[in-house]
């Protein structure tokens, strides 16, 4: 099982995603723990390797599976609700990145965690539209 932390960050109701160079699906900010991190130091990293932020605020989210879109196996990912500072833009191996509500993830190509678990809860509880 390949273990993951993912970044939710919401700005004006909307959800902050990305895509990877030579992918169609958007995710969410974050990657793979190396070695010894901690999920907090697995995040510093990877927001700053991939959106060129850092983040104050960690709030755990949740903890979901599925299979990924990218790699044959089953994945654990443990999702942090986290404000950034600064403006976020593709650095390293991201090459887009959108602010999307609920209906917009219903029209492009979604992570199939945040498709099916992350978006909805957040719209449930109005974290956005």
């Amino acid at each position: 099982m390949i273990k993951k932390c993912a970044a939710i960050i919401v700005k004006n109701k909307k959800l902050l995603v990305v895509r990877k160079h030579k992918t169609s699906a958007y995710i969410s900010p974050g990657g793979k723990i190396e070695g010894n991190e901690s999920q907090i130091e697995c995040l510093t990293r990877e927001i700053q390797e991939e959106i060129g932020v850092t983040f104050t605020n960690p709030i755990h989210f949740s903890v979901d599976y599925s299979k990924s879109i990218f790699e044959d196996e089953l994945i654990e990912i443990n999702s942090w609700l986290i404000e950034i500072k600064g403006n976020p833009s593709p650095c390293s191996e991201i090459v887009d990145l959108k602010w999307i509500t609920s209906k917009e993830s219903e029209q492009i190509q979604i992570g199939s965690i945040f498709k099916d678990n992350i978006i909805p809860k957040l719209k449930k509880i109005g974290l956005i539209e």
